[in-house]
């Protein structure tokens, strides 16, 4: 097998490896096919380069050299729009550079296998940790990602709800498609459908999660995270609604009983009084 051949088949390799351990990191689990693509294109074509130097010119200094070189170039343009990730995408592409290096220097097979077996997890597994601050505040929404369908009853009267909550830019963000449909009922005589469209977002100087919902009726919700516990339930209050009288608030808890399955409670106060229920609606995923 000429060198060139060598680090593509070496590189193609560790840069599919690389982008497979994405998977241990909830918020990129949907975008996988993205990126084991692009960290299989990344080491081919970083593989290729430390082939046709060592094709050049038999030195295991510059092989690794170039290696590296290559990998944190195509890695740094991966990376770019992506600060809070920099260097759990550049050090693992630095380091399959590394490896193509020296395999294209015909190093020994056994020796090839250790530094890529032994070495690579770990630093995958390091680059790939959260900052020392916490989980990402984020990632009490996935449980959420993916496609839902359900009932719903209270104030409207009883309809079918289908919801659908997406990782969006970068994953920075939630976000959340909600449809509602009540058909004509004794509770509710015309019939409604109701539609809203919502991001979740975290704004860092209050480490708390954010949710703003717009509603087909022009209602614009404004809601803050009150808290989130251990056993799956997230409560966000609104602090501002927009189109309404001044003292009105509203309420969203998220109770997940299950990886499948959910049920949201919403709540309305009128100025000066407590919360009362205004619908609640089981949802079950559907992908």
């Amino acid at each position: 097998m000429n060198t060139p051949t060598l680090g593509i088949v070496v590189g193609a390799a560790l840069g599919l490896l690389d982008g497979l351990s994405a998977w241990f990191s909830p918020e990129a689990r949907p975008m996988m096919l993205t990126i084991v693509l692009g960290s299989t294109i990344k080491g081919v074509l970083t593989g290729l380069a430390a082939g046709l130097v060592a094709r050049w010119r038999r030195s295991l200094a510059l092989g690794i050299a170039v290696g590296v070189a290559v990998g944190f170039v195509l890695s740094t343009l991966a990376a770019a729009g992506q600060p809070d990730h920099y260097w759990a995408i550049v050090l693992p592409g630095m380091l399959v550079g590394a490896v193509a290096g020296i395999a294209t220097n015909r190093m020994r097979a056994a020796t090839l296998v250790a530094v890529a077996l032994c070495v690579l997890p770990g630093v995958l597994s390091a680059a790939g940790q959260q900052p020392s601050g916490g989980p990402e505040p984020l990632a009490v929404l996935d449980p959420l990602i993916g496609q839902w369908r359900g009932t719903s009853e209270g104030r409207p009267g009883n309809g079918t709800v289908e919801r659908e909550y997406m990782r969006i830019l970068g994953s920075r963000f939630v976000h959340a498609k909600n449809r509602s449909v009540y058909p004509p009922q004794e509770r509710n005589p015309k019939g409604e459908q109701h539609e809203d469209l919502g991001i979740f977002s975290v704004d860092r100087s209050r480490k708390r999660i954010v949710f703003r919902q717009f509603h087909v009726e022009g209602f614009v919700n404004q809601y803050v995270q009150e808290s989130a516990s251990a056993d799956g339930t997230l409560v966000l209050v609104t602090e501002s609604i927009e189109n309404i009288p001044a003292g009105w608030r509203a309420r969203e808890t998220y109770r997940f009983v299950g990886p499948d399955e959910f049920e949201e409670v919403f709540e309305l106060s009128e100025p000066g009084k407590p919360f009362e229920l205004y619908s609640r609606a089981k949802l079950k995923r559907v992908k």
